[in-house]
């Protein structure tokens, strides 16, 4: 699925503000990348397009909050209502907030303990609400309509805690991405309250990345705007929530939808579709080597039947349909011999063609009057009653006899 990857800028006061993008055929890999305004952002009118709005690390504050587990339930299941979530929030966050509630955007997920005696269970991300409204609504007028809201930053888990750099070679800040938050500290004074800068993966712009080096070495990566829309996108966070929640039967086609993304283009499920790949190769190759048992086994049972044919009768040089060439061979002997078949061959091979094992082998065929003395190997009493109840509709019967299978109409009743 294509998808347009915005970051929506920060308050500069002009009408028409531009917007960094990325336009990505399928949401991991980047595509075209620049900066326009909302009315010459690229892939308007494409069907199925997804479109990620980024919030850039300015515009959020994280706050680590202990909810009753029930209450957490509800706002994350999406079956409280956004007043109640909005009410609840408001109360636990009051002496944090720098502005009135009603004028935040907040944002609710569940959190890891950061030890065995935290009781937080849930992260709050906070932004000014009329400047992301404003935003998503210049994009839906320009023919936009945002699908999911990710931070350009967030809280990380241990041991996938990481540090950006940004600035340039003369003044630059940190960025600091932890299970405590996501937190800004200016570049050289804010080294001392990181616990250990050398055990941190560190990122870089490349505007920065001399500067980088300088302070943490030569591991410094550098990571470009464009590659960080693009990890934004395929994080988990969704900050559209509350007023700006879809509704369930929308939400969950979404989910489904970036589900589906992530199995056919994740990285991580790369093992994975390879896996399914070989297994579908396996069970080609499987049914086509079955096949062609089946068509060997098939051509063998032919063969020994047009073997038996063209001994009895060898005048019979081309073999088309074995039986009822037979039959027509045992008619015109009888004829000549001036007596008429009183068994119909072709019918009798036929029955047990079908209901034979494919491990029998016919070696010879006699007819007698009303008999036909099939000679063989691989015929048992198993294998006549096994064949009797078929054969029964037919109005057949078959018996052993010396080694040769013995089958003559049944007498009627």
């Amino acid at each position: 699925m294509p998808t347009l990857i915005l970051q929506l800028p920060l308050p500069t006061g002009t009408e028409a503000p531009a917007y960094d993008y990325v336009l990505s055929p399928d949401g991991q890999q980047a595509g075209s990348h620049g900066h326009a305004v909302a009315a010459m952002l690229p892939a308007q009118g494409a069907r199925h397009l997804e479109v990620v709005a980024v919030l850039p690390v300015q515009a959020l504050s994280w706050h680590r909050l202990t909810l009753p587990e029930r209450v957490l339930r509800g706002m994350l299941s999406g079956r409280t209502e956004p007043a109640r979530i909005r009410s609840v929030l408001a109360g636990a966050l009051e002496e944090r907030l720098l502005d009135e509630p009603d004028q935040l955007h907040f944002a609710v997920f569940a959190a890891t303990p950061l030890d065995a005696g935290d009781t937080s269970n849930a992260w709050v991300a906070v932004c000014d609400r009329n400047w992301l409204q404003n935003n998503l609504q210049a994009l839906e007028a320009a023919g936009y309509t945002v699908n999911r809201i990710a931070p350009e930053c967030s809280p990380a888990d241990t041991g996938s805690e990481n540090l950006l750099v940004r600035g340039d070679a003369h003044a630059a800040h940190m960025v600091w991405c932890s299970r405590h938050g996501v937190t800004q500290l200016p570049l050289p004074a804010g080294l001392s309250r990181l616990p250990d800068p050398v055990a941190l993966p560190v990122l870089a712009e490349p505007a920065a990345l001399a500067l980088a080096g300088k302070y943490f070495g030569n591991g410094v990566q550098a990571q470009t705007l464009t590659q960080r829309l693009l990890a934004a996108a395929q994080s988990p966070w969704n900050l559209a929530q509350l007023e700006l929640s879809a509704s369930p039967g929308n939400r969950l086609f979404k989910q489904t939808a970036a589900l589906g993304q992530q199995l056919l283009h994740g990285p991580q499920w790369r093992p994975v579709r390879w896996g399914l790949v070989a297994l579908l190769a396996v069970q080609i190759v499987a049914l086509n080597v079955s096949a062609w048992q089946k068509r060997a086994q098939l051509a063998s049972q032919r063969s020994a039947i047009q073997a038996v044919l063209q001994q009895t009768f060898p005048e019979v040089q081309l073999v088309i349909n074995a039986p009822l060439q037979m039959q027509r061979a045992l008619d015109d002997l009888a004829r000549a011999r001036g007596a008429g078949a009183e068994v119909d061959l072709g019918r009798v091979v036929t029955a047990v063609s079908a209901l034979a094992p494919k491990e029998l082998v016919l070696t010879g065929i006699e007819l007698s009057g009303r008999q036909v003395r099939l000679r063989g190997q691989g015929f048992s009493d198993p294998l006549v009653l096994a064949m009797q109840p078929a054969l029964d509709g037919q109005g057949l019967r078959a018996r052993l006899q010396n080694g040769l299978l013995v089958i003559e109409p049944k007498e009627p009743r």
